[in-house]
């Protein structure tokens, strides 16, 4: 069975890639990291790439994403993978990202959408991380409070960044997967909505490429080389 959540985290990199959007040559900062991103930058072939965290034992460097130390530009792309809605503002985190890359931002966070909302109201997913806190830690900021889930859209995006950077038109891409709950599921002791989701499991492909908008897994790239508005 593949593991649905290193796959998406791996093929837009791979797509990325093959764009000639970022290389693996390229400078790497990861922040919220953890031995899942390691693994994959690995994988994949990345030469230089640098682990932070506030948790010293996930990373090899203690950085707090919403208060970076680097100086701007210092890193060609700075990525991300499900750490932001650990934050306790994640759009500055974002945009402290955004400040230290110089070509560009990768993230890989939930989208909201109808369908995540109907999910949360069925006890299908949740909106506060209760199960993330373990010994104290692994809440917002890593610390023993359950972590808020902040999804985002596509709007959101461009008007976090339009806000931050007016000088330059916003360059973004979009990418979407879907991903069910399943282990989640298992651990609630919800048989009913367990099997309503190993039903639709086979046809979920399908799904996010009809609707991807609807999909739970989502990644956005967020480009420093766009064109700067006709008046500056």
């Amino acid at each position: 069975m593949r593991d649905v959540v290193t796959s998406f985290y791996s093929s837009v990199l791979r797509k990325l890639i093959a764009d000639g959007e970022i290389g693996l040559s390229d400078s790497v900062l990861i922040v919220c990291a953890g031995p899942l991103d390691e693994r994959v930058v690995k994988e994949l072939g990345f030469e230089d790439y640098t682990l932070t965290n506030l948790d010293q034992d996930a990373a090899n460097r203690m950085q707090d994403a919403e208060n970076l130390t680097y100086e701007d530009g210092s890193f060609d792309v700075v990525m991300v993978h499900a750490g932001l809605h650990h934050c306790y503002s994640p759009h500055r985190a974002l945009l402290e990202m955004y400040r230290v890359a110089r070509k560009c931002v990768v993230a890989f966070e939930s989208r909201d959408s109808l369908l995540i909302r109907c999910a949360v109201k069925l006890g299908m997913t949740l909106d506060y991380e209760l199960d993330s806190v373990i010994d104290g830690r692994g809440g917002v900021a890593e610390t023993g409070t359950p972590n808020f889930v902040y999804r985002w859209t596509e709007r959101d995006i461009v008007k976090t960044i339009s806000s931050y950077d007016p000088n330059r038109v916003p360059s973004t891409q979009f990418f979407y997967d879907l991903r069910l709950p399943i282990q989640r599921l298992t651990r609630s002791g919800k048989p009913a909505l367990l099997a309503i989701a190993r039903l639709v499991e086979p046809a979920s492909r399908i799904f996010a490429a009809l609707l991807p908008r609807q999909c739970n897994e989502f990644a956005f790239a967020i480009k420093k080389t766009g064109a700067t508005h006709p008046w500056i």
